[in-house]
């Protein structure tokens, strides 16, 4: 099963980029346009130079210059990292406390699981970013459950009485803070205590099945890890599911480019198994969504909002979602994918890679906005996915559509990053 490993960290030097925040950045998939100009703009070396950079070579290339200039650091003795983040939810002040450290992917299929499908351009990406910078810069956001909280007391006695290496407020306004643990025996105490557990993943399924490609490549090519940094290991951000801290957002839907499209035919052939209702204001929507889990929004124009909740008849109808079974039959973001998307609007598995007619919004009145102006036909609304839901998929193997979940906030990348030691026999 599961067993983090303490590494020998490669972090920015502070002497040679000044702040911290100026160099790291939110995870590459949250990056827009704009964002990453801005990061540019922010410092020469900026991580956004690495995990945006188009020209992998380029990319390798960075990366391995700054190492070779010391701007990035080698740390001389195998640390875990604990990470903690600081910031307001719905009004409410919270803290989440985890550790950076290494897993093993020689058993990452076995003791690792995940809840959503991976999509084919992303992976792509990531893996042509991997041969070449041979490094882990992001972190995959991992959890583990552990109701006695022995590994969240272990740790944040140990940053009480720590100053943090790293201490930045991000552009969230999130204060991000970091420390370096090298103490043997508190490190195996971390080790033990997440020996016999199963790690969940967060975010970071396109990366985690990067990393397992590649470390199947490497073995097709006969490399070798010559040190406890290599392509055999995954860095990873380890949190306990039973922290206050663990929040989720829902990631709402935009529909475009759908041609011919009638929205009365599209109502009338969601009658079977929805029913419409139709609503005066968005708070009412809020509120019907709040006491109904399966229930999703609609709205399609100005004055046009709807709810479309499930007839009791679709929970055992083998002809409403036949390919869904068990309890990823009440997730709201089955529904609408397995029961609406593809069949009646014809966005399937396809569709959804090459993002031709659906985009993802966190932000639901920016998307409502943008269909008052026309820019998207359909906006779908959706609750959050409850933690619990996604650790009872995740055991049962079964998958969810992309983006269905969205963790807040995110893992920075850049605070610590893992570089590989390789062997690669000589070919002649």
């Amino acid at each position: 099963m599961a067993r983090p490993i303490p590494f020998h960290g490669v972090r920015y030097d502070p002497k040679k980029v000044g702040r911290t925040q100026d160099v790291v950045s939110q995870p590459y998939d949250k990056i827009s346009a704009e964002m990453c100009q801005d990061y540019l703009k922010r410092h020469p070396c900026n991580i956004v130079r690495v995990i945006k950079n188009k020209n992998y070579n380029n990319a390798g290339n960075y990366l391995n210059r700054w190492i070779q200039e010391g701007v990035l650091k080698k740390d001389t003795s195998p640390a875990f990292y604990p990470y903690e983040q600081q910031f307001k939810f719905e009004g409410e002040t919270l803290s989440r406390l985890g550790f950076i450290g290494l897993i093993s992917l020689r058993d990452g299929q076995f003791s690792v699981k995940g809840h959503e499908r991976v999509m084919n351009n992303p992976l792509e990406d990531r893996l042509n970013l991997i041969r070449s910078t041979e490094a882990n810069e992001g972190l995959i956001f991992m959890l583990y459950s552990d109701p006695t909280m022995r590994l969240d007391k272990l740790l944040s006695e140990f940053t009480k009485r720590t100053d943090p290496l790293v201490s930045l407020r991000d552009e969230n306004g999130i204060t991000n803070n970091v420390w370096k643990l090298t103490k043997q025996d508190l490190q195996k105490q971390i080790t033990d205590g997440l020996r016999n557990k199963t790690l969940y993943i967060a975010d970071g399924h396109h990366r985690f099945q990067t990393s397992l490609l590649y470390y199947q490549e490497c073995r097709k090519k006969h490399w070798q890890s010559t040190e406890l940094e290599s392509f055999d290991k995954r860095m990873v951000g380890l949190f306990n599911t039973e922290s206050p801290g663990i929040r989720i957002l829902p990631t709402h839907r935009g529909i475009f480019n759908l041609k011919n499209f009638n929205l009365n035919d599209f109502l009338s052939r969601l009658n079977p198994f929805f029913k419409v209702q139709h609503l005066k204001e968005l708070w009412e929507l809020d509120l019907a969504l709040k006491h109904q889990e399966t229930s999703i929004g609609l709205v399609a124009g100005k004055k046009d909002i709807r709810l479309l909740r499930l007839k009791n008849r679709a929970y055992k109808s083998s002809d409403f979602m036949p390919g869904v079974a068990g309890p990823a039959r009440r997730l709201s973001v089955n529904i609408l994918h397995s029961g609406i998307l593809e069949p009646v609007l014809g966005i399937g598995t396809k569709e959804l890679a090459s993002q031709q007619h659906i985009k993802y919004h966190r932000d639901r009145n920016e998307l409502i906005q943008s269909v008052h102006e026309n820019r998207y036909q359909l906006a779908f609304i959706l609750n959050p996915t409850q933690l619990a839901q996604v650790r009872e998929i995740s055991e049962i193997g079964k998958k969810m559509p992309p983006k269905s979940t969205d963790f807040y906030p995110k893992l920075l990348t850049g605070l610590v990053m893992m570089k590989m030691q390789i062997k690669k026999p000589i070919i002649t």
